[in-house]
């Protein structure tokens, strides 16, 4: 029951910290330009999942403070009163009766003065509990920027791609255009004419493709702003250079032992082994007597209509009692035996999850190590493809405008420039894509 309300507390909170933070994100001043720090920094601002592991933080930290209140005594203070009728009290008369009241006033302070090292360890789990909590804020923060650069890389490559189909359809266009011109003086067929007409067409196609990915990747980075997905936003498009995607690579060891200390994830795992190692200690106080202290001042009155004053009553019934009680653990039906053992297997359990997590954070770094080097080498290879494209291209276009080559060769060498172009497109975000992974796992972003 007392679990159930905290979490109907939980949620309370948590609800109304959203709202005033939707109400905060409406009134906040957005950038007038969103280049990618901007997303980065309003995104962690306003992001949901962050003010979720806030607020768990915020739980956390009244857990912690309750435990270091249970070390002290407890006090509570009792009043009661009670009326009472006795209609034959008199036994000489059946019509009389007698009126009495009483009262009972106490101060009680029970002290657990020895508990086997539970409280102790109570409060060790609760700053445990706090710092698991701060590396999940900072795991939830590093999610959303990873997210964010991802999404923001996919904006400028799907805006790169954009020019380029429309680059294609002005070459198309063009030479359409000139292709009609030659039509009517006799120079090319009309086949001529409906193949530029259908390529046209085709890198219209291509193009209206483009612009429909470039919406849909913005929309999503207005999604992970927690932006109105009716509201505008100038995102600052400029194109990374060739030294930033061909920037000399670390050594993949060193990432891995960068990232080791740096990843909230890691330090997360090994604090949960922590705090299943000292729940064992806990469980184990199950065997040892516990040792309280209790302490009482108590009076009360009671009285009839010939009865003493009240303050009287209250000084003649005045007592004071203090005494030790110990508890001595016999035959728990194996409930601590039990329980030690379950807490030994919360700790195998958080230990192969620590492991889990290091040979994950291993291979997501080996892999994504490998495709930087990969696409590093396929950027390179995919530049020199468009340099031979283009002049591959222009000589069949010099010589199509002489008349050595048909349009199907001319149509074909274009059509091959657009593929190496786009090839190189993707070489290229694919490189920045995991160079920026590799910066994620040394906590560079």
């Amino acid at each position: 029951m007392k679990r159930n309300y905290l979490s109907s507390k939980i949620r309370l909170v948590l609800g109304l910290l959203l709202l005033v933070g939707n109400l905060t994100a409406q009134n906040q001043p957005l950038p007038q330009i969103w280049d990618l720090q901007a997303c980065i920094d309003y995104a962690i601002e306003n992001n949901i999942q962050v003010k979720t592991a806030e607020v768990s933080k915020e739980s956390a930290v009244e857990d912690s403070k309750q435990a270091r209140a249970a070390l002290f005594p407890s006090v509570s203070a009792s009043i009661g009163q009670n009326l009472g009728v006795s209609p034959f009290a008199n036994s000489n008369s059946a019509a009389s009766s007698d009126l009495s009241a009483s009262g009972s006033y106490g101060i009680n302070a029970s002290w657990q003065i020895f508990d086997g090292g539970v409280k102790s360890t109570n409060i060790k789990q609760a700053d445990i509990s706090n710092e698991i909590a701060q590396l999940s804020i900072e795991e939830s923060k590093n999610n959303i920027k990873l997210s964010i650069i991802q999404n923001y890389l996919q904006i400028l490559y799907a805006n790169e791609a954009q020019k380029t189909y429309e680059n294609a359809v002005k070459l198309s266009a063009a030479q359409l255009e000139s292709n009609q011109i030659k039509l009517e003086v006799g120079a090319v067929s009309k086949s001529d004419v409906a193949q530029w007409m259908s390529q046209y067409a085709s890198d219209n196609y291509q193009l209206t493709n483009a612009q429909v990915t470039l919406e849909n990747y913005k929309l999503q980075l207005k999604q992970l702003l927690e932006l109105d997905n009716l509201q505008s936003i100038n995102i600052a498009l400029t194109e990374p250079d060739d030294k930033e995607v061909m920037s000399l690579l670390p050594d993949r060891n060193t990432i891995f032992e960068t990232a080791i200390n740096v990843m909230p994830q890691v330090k997360n795992a090994s604090l949960n082994t922590e705090y299943s190692e000292l729940s064992i200690g806990k469980a184990k106080a199950g065997y040892l007597p516990k040792l309280s202290l209790q302490a009482s001042s108590a009076t009360g009155n009671n009285y009839t209509l010939s009865s003493l004053g009240f303050v009287p009553q209250l000084k003649n019934n005045w007592n004071n009692s203090l005494g030790l009680s110990l508890s001595i653990p016999i035959y728990s039906n194996r409930e601590t035996k039990t329980a030690i053992a379950k807490a030994q297997f919360s700790v195998e359990s958080a230990k192969l999850t620590e492991q889990s997590i290091r040979k994950e954070l291993y291979s997501n770094i080996e892999t994504a190590y490998l495709n930087a080097l990969n696409s590093q080498a396929q950027y390179l290879a995919a530049e020199e493809k468009v340099n031979s494209s283009q002049t591959s291209y222009d000589l069949m276009d010099e010589q199509f405008r002489l008349g050595l080559k048909n349009t199907i060769e001319l149509l074909t060498e274009k059509n091959n420039l657009i593929s190496a172009q786009q090839q190189l497109l993707q070489a290229k975000y694919t490189a920045l894509m995991n160079r920026k992974v590799l910066d994620y796992y040394q906590g560079l972003i």
